[in-house]
């Protein structure tokens, strides 16, 4: 079947917090980006010797600072890679276009993967629900004979999902964007309407419940983390010194009601606290560490669908500017300075903090000003919407340099393994 998809379709959502709700991705343009991840890390120099690194398990490695991670730990220090994520699936019998073609992250593993194999580094995913334990004893089966022998040097958490399978009821459950206790009101800004430019608006979000509460952190918090590494250390799969790296992000004082005060705040703290004992039992045992990593505020799939993140994004990327760092970049510094033979050191509370340049005192107090300036109503700057926007666009493939929007496609060549 032969396809275009000349434009990025969205739509935005009041009832929502005014998310950004995509309508289409293009394939071609997802693995073109995932290689150009590829190309960026290998244009350094000489990649590391296959295998230097040993073998790393990436959970929830088919976007963001997962799959970022997974092309730093391969490029610059030779990793063999395990990606576990779940992604939809190419269907050649869906009518659907969409449908017919998958989505960005199973074409985002299957241009990485492809091109690590070409770099003579193993690479490969399992696409199931990390939440399913039945799927975690098949990873586990699968690691022991795809990899004999050998033990994960270290494991990456990065795993954003919206929600994950309650193995008690065999029903998913889903995580809620919301804040804690009280009401709380979000500064975003609307898209463009007709001949209207974009503009700020207030928004309410009223407080989760204690049921969202406590389902947001079974989907986001540490006990997931902790029921995979007591399955991978009862089979014997880590290595002495093992690694465990666990990213999620803590927000500033301008995104606190829905971030570290919020729902996901109560989820990310349990996943701190996790991390913290988990890195007592991988110390005692296997000599081994595990450190929670805070990652910056960065423009991944995600980000159109938190209210205020893609306002405070655009200001970000503007005060920011060339300081700001992508999730590749990221990624690739906090293995080189924290791992693999640097000596940065983790913070007092025990945690590597790579939003620090987010955070610097100047750059927060720039955007305090910003948003105060910002009132209900005012038109929001063009460009910066537009920064933001393709931004977003290109987490979905588009804005890509060096793909022909117009140009037709074959599905099934393009969805090819």
């Amino acid at each position: 079947m032969k396809l275009a998809l000349p434009k990025f379709q969205f739509r935005f959502m009041r009832a929502a917090g005014n998310v950004i709700f995509p309508g289409n991705f293009h394939p071609v343009g997802t693995q073109r980006d995932a290689e150009g991840m590829i190309a960026r890390a290998s244009a350094d120099g000489p990649s590391a010797e296959a295998g230097a690194g040993g073998l790393w398990l990436v959970v929830g490695g088919s976007g963001g600072f997962g799959s970022a991670a997974r092309v730093a730990l391969a490029c610059d220090h030779g990793a063999h890679t395990i990606n576990v994520s779940f992604d939809r699936q190419p269907d050649p019998n869906s009518k659907n276009k969409i449908r017919r073609i998958g989505s960005p992250g199973w074409h985002r593993n299957a241009a990485i993967e492809r091109a690590l194999k070409a770099k003579g580094l193993q690479a490969v995913s399992h696409n199931i629900d990390a939440f399913d334990p039945a799927a975690r004893a098949g990873v586990i089966a699968s690691i022991r004979e795809t990899f004999p022998g050998q033990k994960l040097a270290g494991v990456v958490w990065s795993l954003a999902a919206p929600k994950g399978l309650d193995p008690r009821t065999g029903k998913a459950v889903s995580s809620a964007l919301k804040p804690l206790g009280n009401t709380t009101v979000v500064k975003t800004f609307t898209g463009p309407t007709d001949d209207a430019p974009p503009s700020i608006v207030n928004l309410e979000i009223k407080p989760g419940t204690p049921e969202e509460a406590i389902r947001t952190q079974f989907v986001m918090g540490g006990q997931i983390v902790e029921a995979w590494m007591q399955d991978l250390m009862s089979a014997e799969l880590l290595a002495e010194g093992h690694t465990l790296l666990t990213i999620s992000y803590r927000g500033s004082p301008l995104n606190a009601p829905l971030y570290r005060d919020g729902l996901i705040g109560l989820a990310k703290a349990d996943l701190e606290f996790t991390t913290k004992a988990l890195d007592v039992q991988l110390s005692k045992q296997l000599q081994g560490r595990a450190v929670a990593v805070e990652g910056p505020a960065v423009i991944t799939e995600a980000s159109g669908g938190i209210p205020g993140v893609p306002l405070y994004m655009a200001l970000l990327l503007d005060v920011m500017g060339a300081r700001h760092e992508d999730p590749l970049a990221s990624m690739r510094r906090m293995f080189q300075e924290y791992f693999f033979g640097g000596e940065a050191q983790p913070d007092k509370e025990g945690l590597i903090r790579m939003d620090d340049r987010e955070l610097a005192e100047d750059v927060q107090s720039a955007l305090a000003a910003r948003f105060e300036a910002l009132n209900e109503g005012d038109t929001f700057d063009v460009a910066l919407y537009e920064r933001f926007m393709a931004g977003y666009a290109r987490t979905r493939g588009f804005e890509v340099e060096g793909v022909d929007y117009a140009a037709e496609f074959d599905t099934d060549e393009v969805c090819a393994p």
